[in-house]
């Protein structure tokens, strides 16, 4: 049994993103993410905007469950971590609908900066891949 003391604060929190995608498309992208331990729990909307295959002329709608990885490294007084995990995202000119996310980060408490690559890993004929960059922010 785990004691109060035991726990975390940051055991179960929200944050909300914003970013944009970049090298192969010029979408905006947002994100709401439930975390709890080192799983997370997201939900993501692709902006309209231009893509390598074309364009992505409507919203794109998107979940995803990831494991993070924190290895205790630090950089610019800020705490590295990683991530892999298993994506769902509908009619994307880029990808298919499941995929595979991985990506970084620098936690500085208060804000993370994040990169993320989404990847259908050639289960599908389209696999141009999604890459992200965001900033995300802890609401609770």
């Amino acid at each position: 049994m785990v004691s109060a003391e035991d726990r975390k604060p940051d055991n179960f929190g929200a944050t909300f993103s914003l970013g944009q995608a970049i090298r192969t498309s010029d979408s905006a992208v947002a994100e709401i993410a439930l975390r709890y331990d080192r799983w997370e729990l997201g939900g993501t909307i692709f902006g309209h905007g231009d893509t390598k295959r074309g364009d992505q002329n409507r919203l794109g709608y998107g979940g995803s469950v990831s494991r993070l990885f924190k290895p205790g490294w630090k950089l610019w007084q800020g705490d590295l971590y990683g991530r892999l995990g298993v994506a769902y995202i509908e009619d994307s000119p880029l990808v298919g609908e499941f995929n595979f996310r991985s990506g970084f980060g620098i936690d500085f408490r208060h804000f993370q900066i994040e990169y993320n690559h989404y990847s259908s890993g050639k289960i599908y004929p389209i696999n141009t891949g999604i890459d992200l960059i965001q900033l995300k922010v802890p609401f609770f």
